[in-house]
C-alpha cells in the first residue's frame, strides 16, 4: 500500500505537469521517486546549439553597440577636460586659449609651446587620455622628433626650447627636443627612441586628437593684394606656419564674433595621417598616427591656397575680398568619424558635438564638392555653417 506521503506527492503531479514513476521495493529501506534517464539525441543537441547561436547573434550586436557608446563618452569626457584647461590657460595668457600646436617643425619645442604643454604643466596627462574607439593612436609629432635634423627648421621657429635645468633635490631637468639636436642625435637611432620614451611619451606628450587650424592660427595675414604673407620678411608663408597667423585664438576674438562659440572647433577625433617610422616603447613600427591641426582656410574648388597678382584690389566685383569671404572653406579632412560615423569636436563654448558622416567616405563635408580633389564621395554637405564654422576667419577681413 502506498503511504500517505508517495500519494500526496502523486495528487501533485499532474497539477505541475510532471511525471513520476512511484516505486516501492519490497525490502528497501525507503521508498522514493525516479524517472527514466536518458542523454541528449543529436537533433536535441543541434537544436540547443541552434538556439544559443540565434541567442548570441542577437547579444554581440547590442554588446558592440554598449561599448562603441562608453568609447564615444570617454573619448567626449577627455574632450570636456581639456576644455576646462584651456579656459584656466586663458586666464594667464591674455586671452589665448593654448600657446600653439603640438607640431615640433611649425611651432616649436613641444615640452614648450603647444596645447599638448599647456595641459601636461597644469597636471593633465594628455597622453593617457587618448579617443579610445580611434585606431589612431599615436601623433605624427612623433615622426618628426625621430626624424627631423636641424636644417628642417626654419628661423621662425625655435627648435631647441628652454635650457637644461636642476630640480630643487638636483636632478637633471632635460628638455629634449634640446638635446635631440645639440647632441646630434641620430634620426632613427634608438637613443633617439630613447630618449622620445622616456622624455615624451612617459611624460604624457603624445595625442590622437587634432586641433583645429583656427584654435593654433586663429587667422590668416594678409597683404594689401590679399596675398598670404609671413610677419617675418625671412619666412615663407604658409598656413602651417604661425609666423603667416596672427597667433592662438583668443577668447576675445570668440566672444565679439557673430559667430556662436558652440560652433567654433578646438580639437576633434583625429583621422589617419600616416604610421610611426620605428618602435618607441610601447608604440610598435607601423602604428597610426594622426596630423597636428587641420589644414585651414583653402579655395572649395581646389582645396589649395588662395592666391592673387600683386595689386589685385580688395573690393569691387574682382575683389580678393569675395574670394576670401564666400569661395574659402576651412579644410577639417583631419578630423575623423571614428565613432560609427560621428566624430566627436570640442567647441569654444566647452561642449564636445557628434558630427556625422552620412554617406560613410570618412570625411566630415563641410561644403566642398566632389571634384575639389579631396576624396569626398558625394556633393552632400554634411555639416553646415550654422552647424560648424567653415569660414575663413572669425573677425572681418
Amino acid at each position: 500500500m502506498p503511504t500517505s506521503q508517495e500519494k500526496n506527492a502523486a495528487s501533485y503531479a499532474p497539477q505541475y505537469g510532471l511525471i513520476y514513476k512511484m516505486t516501492s521495493q519490497k525490502g528497501s529501506k525507503h521508498n522514493g521517486f525516479s524517472r527514466p534517464l536518458h542523454g541528449f539525441t543529436l537533433v536535441e543537441l543541434l537544436v540547443v546549439i541552434s538556439i544559443i547561436g540565434v541567442l548570441a547573434g542577437l547579444l554581440f550586436p547590442a554588446l558592440s553597440a554598449a561599448r562603441s557608446a562608453s568609447r564615444k563618452t570617454a573619448c567626449a569626457n577627455n574632450l570636456r577636460q581639456f576644455g576646462i584647461v584651456f579656459q584656466a590657460y586663458s586666464q594667464s595668457a591674455n586671452g589665448r586659449l593654448c600657446s600653439g600646436a603640438f607640431d615640433w617643425i611649425n611651432e616649436g619645442a613641444v615640452t614648450d609651446i603647444g596645447w599638448v604643454a599647456d595641459c601636461v604643466d597644469r597636471g593633465t596627462p594628455v597622453g593617457e587620455m587618448l579617443c579610445p574607439a580611434n585606431p589612431v593612436r599615436a601623433s605624427e609629432t612623433l615622426n618628426q622628433l625621430l626624424t627631423a635634423e636641424a636644417s628642417a627648421f626654419s628661423d621662425c621657429v625655435d627648435p631647441l626650447g628652454r635650457p637644461h635645468g636642476v630640480d630643487p633635490d638636483g636632478t637633471p631637468l632635460i628638455n629634449p627636443c634640446r638635446k635631440i639636436l645639440e647632441d646630434g642625435l641620430a634620426p632613427l637611432s634608438d637613443q633617439r627612441a630613447n630618449l622620445i620614451q622616456t622624455r615624451l611619451l612617459e611624460e604624457f606628450y603624445n595625442t590622437n586628437f587634432v586641433a583645429s587650424w583656427t584654435f593654433v592660427r586663429s587667422k590668416p595675414r594678409l597683404d594689401k593684394s590679399g596675398n598670404l604673407i609671413a610677419k617675418t620678411s625671412s619666412c615663407l608663408p604658409s598656413l602651417k606656419s604661425a609666423d603667416a597667423s596672427i597667433g592662438p585664438l583668443r577668447l576675445v576674438v570668440v566672444d565679439v564674433a557673430k559667430t556662436p562659440a558652440s560652433i567654433v572647433p578646438l580639437l576633434g577625433d583625429g583621422a589617419l595621417a600616416g604610421v610611426l617610422e620605428r618602435d618607441i616603447g610601447d608604440l610598435p613600427a607601423g602604428t597610426f598616427t594622426t596630423g597636428s591641426f587641420t589644414r585651414g582656410p583653402v579655395l572649395k574648388s581646389s582645396l589649395k591656397l588662395a592666391s592673387f597678382g600683386a595689386g589685385k584690389p580688395r573690393g569691387g566685383a574682382g575683389g580678393w575680398w569675395g574670394v576670401w569671404a564666400k569661395k574659402v572653406l576651412q579644410d577639417y579632412r583631419g578630423f575623423a568619424p571614428v565613432h560609427q560615423g560621428l566624430c566627436n569636436v570640442l567647441m569654444a563654448d566647452g561642449s564636445v558635438k557628434a558630427l556625422k558622416d552620412s554617406n560613410d567616405d570618412g570625411l566630415i563635408n563641410n561644403g566642398f564638392p566632389q571634384a575639389s580633389g579631396g576624396g569626398f564621395a558625394d556633393d552632400v554637405i554634411e555639416v553646415e555653417d550654422h552647424q560648424l564654422f567653415s569660414k575663413a576667419m572669425l573677425r572681418g577681413l
